[in-house]
């Protein structure tokens, strides 16, 4: 399938058949499930991105996932359903940029390689492996979609200041995951029936994941609110 000129003027993730687009899944690992509040949200991420990367193929995309020290961290989370051509690369860096993955995405001709033009990106965390992945990715010229949607980090007000941070970078775009599905295909009418079935999965996973969430967050705000409330009173009790 022949591929169009990209457009340099553009602010959207550009259309699959313009270019080549790299997803990449950094450090989705077991072990940090407990500690990041909207972890799943990367789980739902990468498997409706492995889905896309799947549906487009290898002539228009490439799928590469980082684990950081996964001896001790552990390994890519077991509900994500990574693409039988994923690559998988251990990194003890903060940067994802590690040599395996660097061919994938800047290219290797000896290799016969390609490069890629964009990147959509999402994971853990914002503030440390996603700023910097992105930070090197944009030093190659290569422009960057971070999935804001499906990123995190184990303190919310650090995601919150590298999302901002980001903002401001040239070149970055902050996204969603359906808004990233629907930049990528627009709409192509090759793939819509397929791109209706990941969204609608990725919709339900998420939305049964919400569900979840809401009924952790009103059982700690039950617990807070008890302890709140016995605080005053036992004070009161020892002044009479």
């Amino acid at each position: 399938m022949p591929q169009h000129p990209m457009s340099e003027h553009s602010r959207l993730i550009q259309k699959f058949d313009t270019c080549r687009t790299a997803f990449m899944l950094c450090d989705v690992q077991e072990k940090l499930e407990p500690h990041i509040r909207n972890f799943h949200d990367a789980v739902h991420a990468a498997n409706a991105m492995a889905a896309l990367h799947e549906l487009l193929g290898p002539a228009h995309s490439v799928f590469v996932a980082s684990e950081q020290c996964p001896a001790e961290v552990g390994h890519t989370h077991h509900d994500i359903k990574l693409p039988a051509d994923a690559v998988v690369s251990e990194k003890g860096t903060l940067s994802m940029l590690v040599p395996n993955i660097r061919a994938r995405i800047f290219g290797d001709t000896e290799k016969g390689i390609l490069p890629v033009q964009q990147v959509i990106i999402w994971g853990h965390e914002t503030d440390g492996c996603i700023l910097r992945t992105t930070d090197g990715l944009l030093s190659h010229g290569i422009r960057v979609a971070v999935l804001a949607d499906s990123c995190g980090s184990q303190v919310q007000e650090n995601h919150d200041v590298a999302i901002l941070q980001m903002l401001h970078w040239s070149g970055v775009m902050m996204t969603t995951v359906p808004s990233a599905v629907m930049q990528l295909t627009r709409a192509d009418s090759r793939f819509m029936r397929d791109t209706i079935r990941i969204m609608k999965k990725h919709n339900a996973e998420w939305a049964s994941t919400q569900s979840k969430l809401k009924s952790e967050a009103d059982e700690r705000g039950a617990t807070e609110q008890g302890a709140a409330a016995e605080g005053p009173s036992a004070w009161l009790g020892m002044a009479n």
